[in-house]
């Protein structure tokens, strides 16, 4: 997949018109035509302006390869599973101490990793609307 087909892929996801988007980067509507069609390329700084307007990776914008991936994508995967870790301690100190049983080992740990997630994806999606 080419750079202009991510960069329509993207505007289009976030639902803007090449008008919007364009106002968003400080350029042109022909400039983000221009770049959909594979016609142009934007230089380095409306690439990174593009990368982190959308949040997605330098390198998986540039690349050939399919995948768009965003830049927080892993960070909330690792605090899913770091509130996970802390759910399943919690979960064994109360099996330990009040005798609560397995039951509340696996729904500490998986309350902390959907907590963690959640946190996680409500912060990426308010630094996005922040972006707008």
């Amino acid at each position: 997949m080419t750079f202009g087909e991510k960069l329509k892929r993207l505007r289009l996801r976030e639902e803007y018109s090449q008008e919007q988007l364009a106002e968003l980067l400080h350029v042109s509507r022909q400039a983000v035509t221009k770049w959909e069609s594979g016609a142009g390329l934007p230089d380095v700084e409306n690439i990174k302006s593009v990368a982190d307007l959308f949040d997605v990776t330098l390198d998986s914008l540039l690349r050939e390869e399919e995948e768009l991936e965003t830049s927080d994508e892993g960070f909330c995967w690792n605090v899913s599973l770091a509130c996970a870790g802390v759910g399943l301690v919690i979960g064994v100190l109360l099996d330990r101490l009040a005798g609560a049983g397995a039951a509340a080992i696996g729904l500490c740990a998986t309350g902390g990793g959907f907590i963690g997630w959640a946190a996680c994806y409500i912060a990426a999606q308010y630094q996005q609307w922040n972006k707008r």
